[in-house]
């Protein structure tokens, strides 16, 4: 009974750490779009399904320039999370500290040329294939939509009776980190200007040399 308790305790801190680790890389997806947004006059350059919509939009308008740079985003998008999930499967159990690292020397060639979103889109993509689950509750680092209806999904189920847990609630604690991390650049963006960029490099940085030092997440 004892063997079991402890286990229980440590899936419970594996899971709570992980949380933790999720809030934090969600903020930096946070940080990095809101960014974005302000230096793509309201692109993205990690949320795709509102990119998607204005490429949409758009095209039907027959403005084919506008769509041409928006789709341009979205395969940069997609580039990085294919290159994200490469380089996780070959770091194996240190893929944070891959993915980190690669997102720093990507974000860091962001802010030194300023305007340049390209690296910025594909560090959000890699970003993603830092980690899939905290214990056992899935989450998304750079995107809100999926986390929500996690989140809308298990507050129904709690409600209908079907679930007398909160694990459901976990799921806003990513959601926060992102609102946080996007007020934060938005916040700083008036008084520092373009140097808020630096703000990002600096977390994913922390967090890389933090994931020296903790079990990889899965």
């Amino acid at each position: 009974m004892s063997v079991q308790t402890d286990n229980g305790g440590a899936a419970n801190a594996a899971g709570a750490g992980g949380l933790a680790l999720a809030v934090l890389l969600a903020g930096i997806a946070g940080m990095v779009d809101a960014v974005g947004f302000m230096r793509l006059h309201h692109l993205f350059v990690s949320y795709m399904s509102g990119n998607t919509t204005q490429f949409a939009v758009a095209a039907g308008r027959g403005d084919l320039t506008e769509a041409g740079s928006i789709l341009v985003l979205i395969g940069l998008f997609v580039a990085g999370a294919a290159g994200g999930q490469l380089i996780a499967h070959g770091a194996g159990s240190r893929h944070l500290t891959a993915i980190l690292a690669v997102c720093v020397a990507l974000l860091t060639t962001a802010a030194i040329f300023g305007t340049a979103p390209a690296p910025m889109v594909l560090a959000m993509g890699a970003l993603n294939a830092a980690m899939h689950r905290a214990g056992s509750v899935p989450v998304s680092l750079t995107f809100v939509t999926g986390t929500l209806v996690r989140l809308g999904q298990g507050f129904g189920d709690f409600l209908g009776g079907r679930t007398d847990g909160w694990v459901w609630a976990a799921q806003a604690l990513p959601w926060l980190g992102l609102v946080a991390g996007a007020a934060i650049a938005g916040a700083a963006y008036q008084p520092v200007g373009p140097a808020v960029a630096w703000v990002p490099v600096g977390v994913a940085a922390a967090l890389f040399l933090w994931s020296l030092a903790i079990p990889a997440p899965e």
